[in-house]
């Protein structure tokens, strides 16, 4: 359903906690009366959850604003928008508001509030002070943070204690980038201080969903014991060298869940890794490299193909094919020696910020799968590191 802006951006003005408040109420008053003029004309004002967000670039204000106003349709929240001017000194702190107004199923205007707060200088060390009050209490908080390198800081520190589900997004990363490990390592200490997920895990669900999909038939799922090869393909990126921190996660997802345990890993050449891993009686071998792949973001998985030698070779595959249209279409496909043969096609939607926004804001609590695959993930860039060490 597309969604209708009721904006009203009015100029910067120092934070005051209390007029912002009062300014809200405004608004809400102000779409009321907006429709029709009739201020009897109701407007239903709705939060579920709060959602923070934090950018250090200032053109992704509209982008992120575009984000949480899909977001509002299906979880209708108070969103704080936290721009840090890390470039300039002066101690600035500025607040402005708007709406997002939708109507929902009943043809009731629904609005939800979004504050953005703009710092600078020596403010950005008291962001969470600054925004703490403006938190709807009682009520999830989610802080979706967008800076990497700014994770160790004490001013991302201190929102800690106010939110229960911190989102990254490290998309784009790659083994040889200092910030992966770096990512891991933090998500794992400070695991039990608030729930973390990343959005290139989410990007990585529908993989997981459409191969564990491959081995649900009763007939089929003794195989998950019985692979012996894995080929995790993704789309070229000429200009990068390095492993892509998401076929790392995969891979350490297949290992944790599948119980195998990493021996070695090393590089191959500047777009290649094999891994090798014991589970039980056999070893099992993961292969990471590039494909060309038309349409296909840089990085970003293309296929992945699950090879078991007994008792029948058996060959599992998801494929990724780009469309012309706003869909993707997916094959996943099995091919049994001597045996049964299957592949079937669907189209699913490109996977928009907003897409997954969404579906993190329905999460609560930490992820076990992403925290045990980030682990592995990390063990695998370690024993890259080591490698390249001694090349």
């Amino acid at each position: 359903m597309p969604v209708g802006i009721v904006e009203d951006i009015e100029r910067r003005r120092p934070v005051d906690v209390a007029a912002i408040e009062r300014e809200l109420t405004e608004l809400w008053k102000a779409a009321a009366e907006a429709k029709d003029g009739a201020a009897t004309d109701a407007v239903m004002r709705v939060c579920l959850l709060n959602l923070l967000v934090f950018i250090t670039d200032e053109a992704r204000f509209g982008e992120v604003s575009e984000v949480v106003a899909k977001v509002t349709e299906s979880a209708p929240c108070r969103a704080i928008i936290m721009h840090a001017d890390l470039s300039r000194t002066a101690t600035e702190t500025h607040a402005w508001i708007a709406s997002h107004c939708h109507l929902d199923d009943q043809m009731r205007q629904v609005c939800c509030e979004e504050i953005r707060v703009a710092a600078s200088g020596s403010a950005i060390r008291y962001l969470a002070r600054t925004v703490a009050p403006l938190i709807a209490p009682d009520l999830p908080v989610f802080l979706w943070w967008q800076d990497l390198q700014t994770l160790q800081e004490k001013y991302f520190l201190d929102f800690l204690p106010e939110v229960d589900r911190v989102i990254v997004d490290s998309r784009g990363l790659t083994h040889r980038d200092a910030q992966a490990a770096q990512l891991a390592r933090f998500v794992l200490e400070a695991r039990h201080r608030a729930a973390f997920s990343d959005l290139n895990w989410t990007r990585l669900t529908r993989w997981r969903d459409l191969i564990a999909g491959l081995f649900d038939a009763p007939d089929l799922t003794h195989y998950l014991h019985q692979l012996t090869r894995v080929t995790i393909f993704y789309a070229r990126d000429e200009e990068a060298s390095g492993i892509p921190l998401q076929a790392l996660l995969l891979a350490g997802f297949f290992a944790a869940q599948l119980g195998w345990t990493l021996k070695d890993a090393y590089q191959v050449n500047r777009h290649q890794a094999e891994l090798r891993f014991r589970a039980r009686q056999r070893r099992v071998t993961v292969t990471i490299e590039p494909q060309v792949v038309q349409g296909l973001p840089q990085r970003q998985l293309s296929e992945v193909v699950l090879l078991a030698e007994r008792p029948d070779m058996a060959r599992f595959s998801v494929t990724c094919h780009p469309s012309d249209g706003a869909d993707w279409l997916y094959t996943p496909a099995v091919e049994i020696s001597g045996g049964a043969r299957y592949h079937t096609t669907i189209a699913l939607p490109q996977l928009t910020e907003a897409r997954l926004m969404s579906r993190e804001v329905e999460i609560f609590g930490r992820s076990k799968p992403y925290e045990r695959a980030l682990r592995m993930a990390l063990d695998i860039i370690t024993e890259l590191e080591l490698d390249a060490q001694f090349d």
